[in-house]
Protein backbone atom coordinates (compact mmCIF):
# COMPACT_ATOMS: atom_id res chain seq x y z
CA UNK A 1 0.00 0.00 0.00
CA UNK A 2 2.74 2.51 0.71
CA UNK A 3 4.63 1.45 -2.65
CA UNK A 4 0.75 2.75 -4.14
CA UNK A 5 1.03 5.97 -1.71
CA UNK A 6 4.41 7.13 -2.54
CA UNK A 7 4.23 6.11 -6.34
CA UNK A 8 0.54 8.80 -6.03
CA UNK A 9 2.72 11.43 -4.92
CA UNK A 10 5.66 11.26 -7.56
CA UNK A 11 2.39 11.39 -10.47
CA UNK A 12 1.13 14.71 -8.27
CA UNK A 13 4.64 16.23 -8.36
CA UNK A 14 5.49 15.44 -11.77
CA UNK A 15 2.04 17.23 -12.61
CA UNK A 16 2.00 19.91 -10.69
CA UNK A 17 4.82 21.69 -12.34
CA UNK A 18 3.34 25.08 -11.63
CA UNK A 19 0.14 26.75 -10.24
CA UNK A 20 -0.77 28.20 -13.18
CA UNK A 21 -3.03 25.50 -14.88
CA UNK A 22 -6.05 24.89 -17.14
CA UNK A 23 -8.59 23.34 -15.20
CA UNK A 24 -11.48 20.70 -17.03
CA UNK A 25 -14.60 19.06 -15.63
CA UNK A 26 -16.74 16.41 -17.20
CA UNK A 27 -18.72 13.46 -17.10
CA UNK A 28 -17.25 9.80 -18.57
CA UNK A 29 -19.23 6.74 -19.37
CA UNK A 30 -17.46 3.29 -20.63
CA UNK A 31 -18.14 -0.27 -21.10
CA UNK A 32 -15.74 -3.19 -21.27
CA UNK A 33 -14.82 -6.78 -19.16
CA UNK A 34 -13.11 -8.09 -16.04
CA UNK A 35 -11.30 -11.26 -15.25
CA UNK A 36 -9.44 -12.37 -12.30
CA UNK A 37 -6.02 -14.21 -11.61
CA UNK A 38 -5.85 -16.35 -9.44
CA UNK A 39 -3.13 -18.70 -7.61
CA UNK A 40 -3.11 -21.45 -8.16
CA UNK A 41 -4.64 -20.99 -11.28
CA UNK A 42 -8.17 -21.74 -12.50
CA UNK A 43 -9.27 -22.07 -16.38
CA UNK A 44 -10.70 -17.96 -15.75
CA UNK A 45 -12.14 -16.23 -18.90
CA UNK A 46 -13.43 -12.27 -19.10
CA UNK A 47 -16.85 -11.27 -18.12
CA UNK A 48 -18.05 -8.89 -20.56
CA UNK A 49 -20.72 -6.83 -20.45
CA UNK A 50 -19.91 -4.40 -17.46
CA UNK A 51 -20.62 -1.15 -17.24
CA UNK A 52 -18.65 2.46 -16.13
CA UNK A 53 -19.68 5.95 -15.66
CA UNK A 54 -18.98 8.75 -13.18
CA UNK A 55 -17.52 12.57 -13.04
CA UNK A 56 -13.63 13.53 -14.28
CA UNK A 57 -11.43 16.79 -13.50
CA UNK A 58 -8.49 17.36 -15.18
CA UNK A 59 -5.89 20.24 -15.34
CA UNK A 60 -3.02 21.26 -17.98
CA UNK A 61 0.14 22.93 -16.94
CA UNK A 62 1.68 25.67 -19.15
CA UNK A 63 4.91 23.71 -19.31
CA UNK A 64 5.76 22.00 -22.26
CA UNK A 65 6.16 18.21 -21.74
CA UNK A 66 5.04 18.51 -18.75
CA UNK A 67 0.78 17.03 -19.14
CA UNK A 68 -1.79 16.90 -17.31
CA UNK A 69 -3.40 15.61 -14.25
CA UNK A 70 -6.57 13.46 -14.38
CA UNK A 71 -8.62 12.30 -11.42
CA UNK A 72 -12.10 10.43 -11.90
CA UNK A 73 -14.98 8.80 -9.35
CA UNK A 74 -16.76 6.85 -11.31
CA UNK A 75 -19.01 3.63 -10.64
CA UNK A 76 -17.31 0.77 -12.12
CA UNK A 77 -18.54 -2.66 -12.40
CA UNK A 78 -16.16 -5.65 -12.12
CA UNK A 79 -16.01 -9.18 -12.43
CA UNK A 80 -14.68 -12.90 -12.96
CA UNK A 81 -15.64 -16.14 -14.40
CA UNK A 82 -13.97 -19.65 -14.13
CA UNK A 83 -14.79 -23.29 -15.14
CA UNK A 84 -16.03 -25.72 -12.10
CA UNK A 85 -14.74 -28.13 -14.25
CA UNK A 86 -11.07 -28.52 -16.47
CA UNK A 87 -13.07 -28.26 -20.17
CA UNK A 88 -16.79 -28.68 -18.64
CA UNK A 89 -19.98 -27.60 -19.41
CA UNK A 90 -20.29 -25.37 -16.38
CA UNK A 91 -18.77 -22.06 -14.82
CA UNK A 92 -19.42 -19.63 -12.19
CA UNK A 93 -19.73 -15.78 -12.50
CA UNK A 94 -19.58 -12.91 -10.16
CA UNK A 95 -20.13 -9.16 -10.66
CA UNK A 96 -18.96 -6.47 -8.00
CA UNK A 97 -20.27 -2.92 -7.91
CA UNK A 98 -17.44 -0.37 -6.62
CA UNK A 99 -16.55 3.02 -6.84
CA UNK A 100 -13.29 3.50 -8.06
CA UNK A 101 -11.03 6.94 -7.88
CA UNK A 102 -7.97 6.70 -10.37
CA UNK A 103 -5.70 9.38 -10.66
CA UNK A 104 -3.46 9.41 -13.02
CA UNK A 105 -0.14 11.56 -14.86
CA UNK A 106 -1.45 12.62 -19.11
CA UNK A 107 1.69 13.15 -21.35
CA UNK A 108 0.09 14.10 -24.40
CA UNK A 109 0.84 16.21 -28.08
CA UNK A 110 -1.03 17.86 -30.05
CA UNK A 111 -2.43 17.35 -34.07
CA UNK A 112 -4.77 18.84 -36.43
CA UNK A 113 -3.21 22.28 -35.50
CA UNK A 114 -3.39 21.90 -32.00
CA UNK A 115 -7.37 20.89 -32.54
CA UNK A 116 -6.83 17.46 -31.11
CA UNK A 117 -4.67 15.41 -28.51
CA UNK A 118 -2.91 12.01 -28.50
CA UNK A 119 -2.86 10.62 -24.79
CA UNK A 120 -1.19 8.30 -22.43
CA UNK A 121 -2.71 7.71 -18.87
CA UNK A 122 -0.38 6.55 -16.45
CA UNK A 123 -1.47 6.15 -12.61
CA UNK A 124 -2.90 4.83 -9.50
CA UNK A 125 -6.25 3.87 -8.42
CA UNK A 126 -8.14 2.98 -5.41
CA UNK A 127 -11.78 0.84 -5.49
CA UNK A 128 -14.54 0.03 -2.74
CA UNK A 129 -16.55 -3.29 -3.60
CA UNK A 130 -20.23 -2.44 -2.43
CA UNK A 131 -22.00 -5.04 -3.57
CA UNK A 132 -21.73 -8.40 -5.67
CA UNK A 133 -24.46 -10.94 -7.20
CA UNK A 134 -23.38 -14.44 -8.81
CA UNK A 135 -24.51 -17.16 -10.83
CA UNK A 136 -24.03 -20.26 -12.70
CA UNK A 137 -24.11 -20.92 -16.35
CA UNK A 138 -24.27 -23.90 -18.42
CA UNK A 139 -23.31 -24.05 -22.28
CA UNK A 140 -26.90 -26.03 -22.59
CA UNK A 141 -28.92 -24.63 -20.82
CA UNK A 142 -27.93 -21.31 -20.20
CA UNK A 143 -28.36 -19.89 -16.94
CA UNK A 144 -29.66 -22.19 -13.96
CA UNK A 145 -29.29 -20.90 -11.01
CA UNK A 146 -27.88 -16.57 -9.68
CA UNK A 147 -28.76 -14.51 -6.63
CA UNK A 148 -27.27 -12.13 -4.78
CA UNK A 149 -23.79 -12.63 -3.31
CA UNK A 150 -23.49 -12.09 0.75
CA UNK A 151 -20.00 -10.50 1.35
CA UNK A 152 -18.59 -11.74 4.61
CA UNK A 153 -15.61 -9.69 6.29
CA UNK A 154 -13.93 -13.12 7.05
CA UNK A 155 -13.97 -14.46 3.31
CA UNK A 156 -14.22 -10.98 0.97
CA UNK A 157 -11.89 -7.87 0.75
CA UNK A 158 -14.25 -4.39 0.58
CA UNK A 159 -11.16 -2.48 -0.25
CA UNK A 160 -8.88 -2.80 -3.85
CA UNK A 161 -6.26 -1.31 -5.12
CA UNK A 162 -3.62 -1.01 -8.52
CA UNK A 163 -2.47 0.31 -11.79
CA UNK A 164 -3.67 1.41 -14.10
CA UNK A 165 -2.83 3.17 -18.16
CA UNK A 166 -4.30 3.72 -21.30
CA UNK A 167 -4.30 5.88 -24.36
CA UNK A 168 -6.66 7.95 -26.30
CA UNK A 169 -7.62 10.73 -28.82
CA UNK A 170 -9.29 13.97 -27.76
CA UNK A 171 -11.12 16.97 -30.34
CA UNK A 172 -10.79 20.16 -29.11
CA UNK A 173 -13.88 22.18 -29.95
CA UNK A 174 -13.51 25.66 -28.78
CA UNK A 175 -14.44 25.18 -24.55
CA UNK A 176 -15.21 21.47 -25.09
CA UNK A 177 -13.24 18.62 -25.50
CA UNK A 178 -14.67 14.68 -26.69
CA UNK A 179 -12.19 12.20 -25.33
CA UNK A 180 -12.44 8.54 -26.58
CA UNK A 181 -9.91 5.91 -24.55
CA UNK A 182 -9.23 2.55 -23.99
CA UNK A 183 -7.82 1.64 -20.08
CA UNK A 184 -6.94 -1.30 -18.41
CA UNK A 185 -6.67 -1.82 -14.85
CA UNK A 186 -4.13 -3.85 -12.99
CA UNK A 187 -5.42 -4.87 -9.61
CA UNK A 188 -2.50 -5.61 -6.92
CA UNK A 189 -4.94 -6.59 -4.28
CA UNK A 190 -7.15 -9.66 -3.50
CA UNK A 191 -10.98 -10.02 -3.74
CA UNK A 192 -10.91 -13.15 -1.69
CA UNK A 193 -8.76 -13.10 1.45
CA UNK A 194 -5.57 -15.22 1.05
CA UNK A 195 -6.76 -19.28 1.37
CA UNK A 196 -4.52 -19.43 5.16
CA UNK A 197 -7.21 -16.67 6.50
CA UNK A 198 -10.31 -18.46 4.90
CA UNK A 199 -10.36 -22.30 4.21
CA UNK A 200 -11.10 -22.74 0.31
CA UNK A 201 -10.38 -19.60 -0.86
CA UNK A 202 -7.26 -19.27 -3.34
CA UNK A 203 -3.42 -17.82 -2.23
CA UNK A 204 -4.42 -15.13 -4.11
CA UNK A 205 -6.92 -13.44 -6.48
CA UNK A 206 -6.59 -9.91 -7.93
CA UNK A 207 -8.84 -8.53 -10.44
CA UNK A 208 -8.18 -6.81 -14.02
CA UNK A 209 -10.52 -4.74 -15.71
CA UNK A 210 -10.66 -3.66 -19.91
CA UNK A 211 -12.18 -0.43 -20.70
CA UNK A 212 -13.15 1.80 -23.09
CA UNK A 213 -15.16 5.26 -22.47
CA UNK A 214 -15.94 8.33 -24.07
CA UNK A 215 -16.06 11.85 -21.92
CA UNK A 216 -16.81 15.27 -22.39
CA UNK A 217 -15.59 18.21 -20.66
CA UNK A 218 -16.27 21.58 -20.29
CA UNK A 219 -12.84 24.34 -19.88
CA UNK A 220 -13.32 26.69 -16.56
CA UNK A 221 -11.21 29.11 -18.50
CA UNK A 222 -11.69 31.30 -21.43
CA UNK A 223 -7.73 30.95 -22.27
CA UNK A 224 -7.25 28.63 -24.93
CA UNK A 225 -3.90 26.14 -24.63
CA UNK A 226 -1.35 27.89 -23.19
CA UNK A 227 1.69 26.29 -23.62
CA UNK A 228 3.73 27.68 -26.44
CA UNK A 229 3.24 25.65 -29.93
CA UNK A 230 6.85 25.25 -31.71
CA UNK A 231 7.65 27.62 -34.61
CA UNK A 232 6.61 25.34 -37.50
CA UNK A 233 2.91 24.51 -36.01
CA UNK A 234 3.18 28.32 -35.04
CA UNK A 235 3.23 29.35 -38.69
CA UNK A 236 0.83 26.58 -39.90
CA UNK A 237 -1.76 28.12 -37.36
CA UNK A 238 -1.25 31.40 -38.42
CA UNK A 239 -1.52 30.81 -42.12
CA UNK A 240 -4.64 28.56 -41.74
CA UNK A 241 -6.23 32.11 -39.62
CA UNK A 242 -5.59 34.31 -42.62
CA UNK A 243 -7.19 32.18 -45.10
CA UNK A 244 -10.00 31.63 -42.65
CA UNK A 245 -10.25 35.41 -42.40
CA UNK A 246 -9.78 35.93 -46.00
CA UNK A 247 -12.75 33.36 -46.80
CA UNK A 248 -15.00 35.90 -44.00
CA UNK A 249 -14.59 38.88 -45.96
CA UNK A 250 -15.10 37.29 -49.86
CA UNK A 251 -18.07 35.72 -47.94
CA UNK A 252 -19.26 38.86 -46.97
CA UNK A 253 -18.18 40.77 -50.49
CA UNK A 254 -20.25 38.36 -52.27
CA UNK A 255 -23.36 38.58 -50.29
CA UNK A 256 -22.74 42.98 -50.65
CA UNK A 257 -23.11 43.01 -47.19
CA UNK A 258 -20.61 44.38 -44.71
CA UNK A 259 -18.61 42.22 -41.86
CA UNK A 260 -20.13 42.68 -38.48
CA UNK A 261 -18.58 42.34 -34.92
CA UNK A 262 -20.10 39.38 -34.46
CA UNK A 263 -18.81 37.44 -37.32
CA UNK A 264 -15.28 38.45 -36.55
CA UNK A 265 -15.35 38.29 -32.89
CA UNK A 266 -11.71 37.89 -30.69
CA UNK A 267 -12.14 34.10 -31.28
CA UNK A 268 -12.97 34.30 -34.95
CA UNK A 269 -10.43 36.84 -36.08
CA UNK A 270 -7.18 37.13 -33.35
CA UNK A 271 -6.00 40.63 -32.81
CA UNK A 272 -2.99 39.97 -34.04
CA UNK A 273 -4.07 38.40 -37.50
CA UNK A 274 -6.05 41.89 -37.91
CA UNK A 275 -2.66 43.31 -37.93
CA UNK A 276 -1.36 41.18 -40.45
CA UNK A 277 -4.29 41.84 -42.91
CA UNK A 278 -3.39 43.92 -46.13
CA UNK A 279 -4.80 47.03 -46.35
CA UNK A 280 -7.16 46.23 -49.02
CA UNK A 281 -8.36 43.51 -46.41
CA UNK A 282 -8.64 46.15 -43.52
CA UNK A 283 -10.99 48.76 -45.31
CA UNK A 284 -12.78 45.54 -45.19
CA UNK A 285 -13.87 45.07 -41.60
CA UNK A 286 -15.67 47.66 -39.29
CA UNK A 287 -13.97 50.63 -37.72
CA UNK A 288 -13.99 48.85 -34.31
CA UNK A 289 -11.80 45.66 -36.02
CA UNK A 290 -9.57 47.70 -38.26
CA UNK A 291 -5.59 47.55 -37.37
CA UNK A 292 -5.22 50.82 -34.83
CA UNK A 293 -2.69 53.52 -36.28
CA UNK A 294 -0.08 54.62 -33.38
CA UNK A 295 -0.48 58.00 -32.07
CA UNK A 296 1.65 60.51 -33.02
CA UNK A 297 4.19 61.42 -30.61
CA UNK A 298 4.13 64.99 -29.45
CA UNK A 299 7.13 67.19 -29.76
CA UNK A 300 8.81 68.75 -26.29
CA UNK A 301 6.75 71.93 -27.24
CA UNK A 302 3.33 70.22 -27.25
CA UNK A 303 3.90 68.75 -24.15
CA UNK A 304 5.35 72.28 -22.76
CA UNK A 305 2.43 74.04 -23.68
CA UNK A 306 -0.14 71.17 -22.63
CA UNK A 307 1.82 71.01 -18.77
CA UNK A 308 2.25 75.04 -18.86
CA UNK A 309 -0.68 76.71 -20.73
CA UNK A 310 0.26 80.70 -21.52
CA UNK A 311 -0.95 83.25 -19.76
CA UNK A 312 -4.06 85.20 -20.75
CA UNK A 313 -3.36 88.66 -22.65
CA UNK A 314 0.22 87.07 -24.24
CA UNK A 315 -0.52 85.92 -27.55
CA UNK A 316 2.09 84.05 -29.22
CA UNK A 317 4.01 83.52 -25.89
CA UNK A 318 4.78 79.57 -24.94
CA UNK A 319 4.44 78.28 -21.52
CA UNK A 320 6.58 78.32 -19.24
CA UNK A 321 8.53 80.92 -21.86
CA UNK A 322 9.89 83.98 -19.95
CA UNK A 323 9.41 87.35 -21.17
CA UNK A 324 11.16 89.84 -22.93
CA UNK A 325 12.30 91.85 -20.57
CA UNK A 326 13.33 88.54 -18.16
CA UNK A 327 15.31 87.76 -21.11
CA UNK A 328 17.31 91.17 -21.49
CA UNK A 329 18.40 91.15 -17.93
CA UNK A 330 19.21 87.31 -18.13
CA UNK A 331 21.73 88.42 -21.03
CA UNK A 332 23.33 91.42 -18.64
CA UNK A 333 23.99 89.46 -15.88
CA UNK A 334 25.78 86.85 -18.03
CA UNK A 335 28.14 89.33 -19.88
CA UNK A 336 28.59 90.88 -16.15
CA UNK A 337 29.69 87.25 -15.83
CA UNK A 338 32.04 87.34 -18.34
CA UNK A 339 33.63 90.66 -17.52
Amino acid sequence: MWKIAKLSLLVILLGCGTLRAQHYIGVRGGWGGGSARFTPSRETGTEWGLYSGGISYKFYTAQKFVGAIQADLQYMGRGFMYDLQSKGDTSYHRTINSFELPLMWQPHFYFMQRHGRFFVNLGVYLSYFMDSKYYYKSKRVGIYEQGPYTMKLTRDTRWGYGLCGGAGLSFLIRRFEVAFEGRYYFGYSDVLRNGTKYQGNPTHSPLDNINVSMAFYYRLSKEGIRAEPSKGVARRMQEAEMRRAERLIEKAKKHGDSLGAADLSADSLPSGLRQALPDSLQRMLPDSLQRQKPEKRKTKREKTEKEYPAPAGTPGQTAGQPTVKETESIQESQKTDKK
